[in-house]
């Protein structure tokens, strides 16, 4: 258990980036997951990671202190990054719920999420449990584990810094939000704007029916309907989605990891 200067550098690297991955992570992140349990988890994680890396670990001198707290912050930064990549699908699902709720008229039907500790709709707490539910499956919350030992083979601690290679691939996952959204919507959406189309020519027909009453049991049975008919292809869907975030967070890894050796560490 003894370990050189160096080695304490580097279990406090490995640290920070452990409690900042765990902070914003996916289930691991949730708000009802104590604090005490997430850095009690990095500790015991960097504990055993630390002898494993401390023979491939580069030289690096940290002998300033205000060196190790820009590298500490550097650390905190990167793990905060990895692990909002990950969440970013969680909050594709929230958004498409979302969307999806208040187009079936469950706009004013919201639940308190203890999650996000926001206001959702139903629907949108339906896909977040289906999400959850799949990710708990797939063994996702080792995939973290997992993703957390591949960063630290890929950017060794005290090596990374945030630049614009950085920005570029966090815009592009951000912008792939929206057409992930967009697909997981899109079968409930169909039937819902066929539905207020077909609405608005029975308006047109039968000015003295009051469509805005009447159409609110149809919405929403339709849009029920929709979305239990589609669930085998919207949890098939997620599942690849939980597949390709992750592949996306090596690639992200390593292109930053490139960015960091081309700028000469």
């Amino acid at each position: 258990m003894a370990l050189p200067a160096s080695g304490l550098v580097l279990f406090l690297l490995i640290l920070v980036r452990a409690s900042a991955i765990f902070l914003i992570a996916p289930m691991l992140g949730h708000t009802q997951v104590p604090a005490r349990f997430k850095i009690g988890l990095a500790f015991f994680i960097a504990l055993i990671l630390t002898p494993l890396l401390l023979r491939d670990w580069p030289p690096l001198t940290l002998e300033n202190p205000w060196l190790l707290a820009a590298a500490l912050f550097q650390e905190m930064v990167l793990g905060v990054l990895i692990g909002f990549l990950v969440q970013l699908v969680f909050v594709a699902f929230q958004f498409a719920g979302q969307i999806v709720g208040q187009q079936m008229g469950f706009g004013m039907a919201n639940i308190m999420d203890p999650q996000t500790a926001t206001q959702v709709s139903v629907i949108a707490q339906i896909y977040m449990i289906a999400g959850s539910l799949i990710y708990l499956t797939l063994d996702g919350h080792l995939w973290m584990l997992m993703a957390l030992e591949k960063s630290l083979r890929i950017i060794p601690p005290g090596q990374y810094r945030f630049d614009g290679v950085s920005l570029s691939l966090l815009l592009d996952a951000t912008n792939d939000l929206f057409w992930i959204t967009v697909l997981l919507v899109a079968p409930v959406m169909g039937v819902l704007v066929l539905t207020e189309l077909g609405m608005g020519i029975v308006a047109r027909i039968m000015p003295q029916m009051n469509i805005f009453v009447a159409s609110f049991p149809i919405k929403i049975g339709l849009g029920v309907l929709t979305l239990a008919v589609s669930l085998p292809i919207l949890i098939e869907h997620m599942a690849g989605l939980f597949e390709q975030n992750f592949a996306g967070l090596l690639t992200f890894l390593r292109a930053v990891a490139a960015g960091v050796t081309n700028g000469g560490g």
